[in-house]
């Protein structure tokens, strides 16, 4: 009924959009002229905008689309925005396309304090939380945020997409790879994916089970804090 497209911009990042039918639902458009190029090329009308943070990676192209198009821009409450948008908060609920989606809001403080994510529909726009074998810098909150805000993701549905906002999971898998120096998973996963242009999304399940920092049960954690603690 959804399909979700990654437009690409800058050197890493998507610009996930939301079409249902002949329209859309961008999230986090850093740049426009690309998400422009993309909509006329293909006839799709933009009916809204989701914001997850304020990073200019995230914001860079709204003062454009808004002038281009009609469209409602939701965006953290606790953050003062130029643009004119509609402030969401946890436990709200967004309704688009006409009620045909609804997306839930959850506050997930720690890469920036006023980063929200929005799910629902087998869908998690994360930002710049959580990625593909990671997570985001702690730029603003204190990592004890980002712990709480990882922590909640953990309680959402695990069968859902994970659209984060940049491609880094080579790069991630790169660095767990070398980490965890013995674990063979890792090594074949990052050979299956080293062949792809885009990696994502990922299923939370997976990341669930595969991503150290929402895992703090990962076994080769447990061996590092043992031999940590003998010292």
């Amino acid at each position: 009924m959804f399909k979700v497209h990654p437009i690409a911009i800058l050197n890493d990042n998507y610009v996930w959009t939301i079409i249902h039918n002949d329209n859309t639902v961008i999230v986090d458009p850093g740049t426009s002229e690309e998400v422009i190029k993309f909509h006329e090329k293909n006839n799709l009308h933009p009916t809204a905008i989701l914001i997850t943070h304020h990073h200019n990676d995230h914001v860079g192209g709204l003062s454009k689309l808004i002038q281009t198009y009609n469209v409602t821009v939701f965006a953290p409450q606790n953050k003062k925005f130029k643009f004119d948008f509609n402030p969401v908060k946890e436990n709200d609920e967004i309704k688009l396309f006409k009620n045909a989606l609804t997306l839930k809001v959850a506050e997930v403080p720690g890469h920036t304090l006023d980063h929200i994510i929005y799910f629902g529909d087998g869908m998690l726009f994360c930002g710049d939380t959580l990625f593909s074998f990671g997570c985001g810098r702690v730029f603003e909150g204190s990592f004890e945020q980002m712990f709480s805000s990882l922590e909640k993701l953990k309680k959402l549905d695990t069968n859902c997409n994970v659209y984060c906002t940049h491609e880094y999971t080579l790069d991630n898998l790169k660095f767990l790879i070398d980490y965890f120096k013995d674990n063979e998973r890792f090594k074949k996963i990052y050979k299956k994916l080293s062949h792809r242009s885009i990696t994502l999304p990922s299923k939370l399940k997976d990341e669930l089970e595969l991503n150290p920092f929402l895992n703090s049960n990962f076994e080769e954690f447990k061996q590092l804090r043992i031999a940590k603690n003998q010292y």
